[in-house]
């Protein structure tokens, strides 16, 4: 008995396809918040209610399962999939064929830590590579999108290093915050005071106080704040008013809290640019 399996390949653009890219790598999402992925991640307007009927349409295909209001990708279905590929694989590679695969989200890896800090830690270790590395011919753009800038309060001589290492390689850099506190702004300062191209653009979308992403040439790193973090961040940047007055002890629990939380690291070129241009026509 033959086993019909419907891959959602094709063009780019179909929102099926993005859909199903999107939760590779980030699971379970709520309709909105894929929606609002596929916005900020590939710059494509596209509708509530055709995210729904991608989605709905995908769930009776087998593809996706859905969990209360959320969705994820089917693991029988994938298991079933890896299955009848293999084995078209070994007929394929019987032959000769100069024939080349698209990846439907590029290289994706995504990192699991313990706590928010040593997620950033690990993230500007990924910075500091890409840098060494870099050379004259790469793609020169670097964009960083946060709801709060908190790794700048304790971490400030580390960033100030990284930043001083873009500019020397003529990099591209700008950072686009979408907090609104006090505090919030003076960050924004001091970014902009060591030479980078700030802007805060407040909004009060919980997807916005989530998602956070950074662009490093090709390279794009991207991670979800559980519910939990996103709301101590907010009441500490609404109660500490000034970089003079700061509770560092209060911030520091926060960011080494156990909790976990997965980092995304994507090699795509064209999804670094789409995500570049987002966040630059905000700036």
């Amino acid at each position: 008995m033959s086993i019909e399996i419907s891959l959602p390949f094709g063009n780019k653009e179909n929102v099926k396809n993005l859909v199903f890219s999107i939760l590779t790598s980030e699971y379970p999402l709520k309709l909105i918040s894929l929606k609002n992925f596929i916005h900020k991640r590939y710059g494509k307007a596209v509708t509530f209610q055709a995210v729904r009927k991608a989605t709905l349409l995908l769930v009776s295909e087998g593809v996706l399962l859905r969990e209360g209001n959320t969705f994820l990708i089917n693991k029988e279905w994938v298991n079933n999939s890896k299955t009848i590929l293999e084995e078209l694989y070994l007929k394929l590679n019987k032959r000769e064929s100069q024939k080349t695969t698209e990846s439907i989200g590029g290289n994706v890896t995504v990192f699991t830590f313990s706590s928010l800090n040593n997620m950033m830690r690990f993230w500007q270790q990924l910075i500091d590579e890409w840098y060494k590395k870099f050379n004259p011919k790469d793609y020169p753009y670097n964009c960083y999108q946060a709801a709060h800038l908190w790794e700048g309060l304790l971490h400030s001589d580390d960033e100030r290093i990284i930043m001083h290492q873009l500019k020397g390689k003529k990099i591209k850099s700008y950072i686009l915050t979408t907090g609104n506190s006090p505090l919030d702004k003076q960050i924004v300062r001091f970014y902009k005071k060591i030479g980078i191209t700030t802007h805060l653009e407040p909004s009060s979308s919980s997807f916005d106080k989530s998602y956070y992403v950074g662009t490093y040439g090709d390279l794009v790193v991207q991670t979800q704040y559980p519910e939990e973090i996103v709301k101590e961040l907010d009441l500490f940047f609404k109660k500490n008013k000034t970089l003079q007055d700061l509770d560092l002890v209060k911030l520091s629990e926060i960011v080494n809290k156990k909790q976990e939380i997965k980092l995304t690291v994507i090699k795509d070129i064209n999804m670094a640019k789409q995500i570049n241009k987002s966040i630059i026509s905000q700036i």
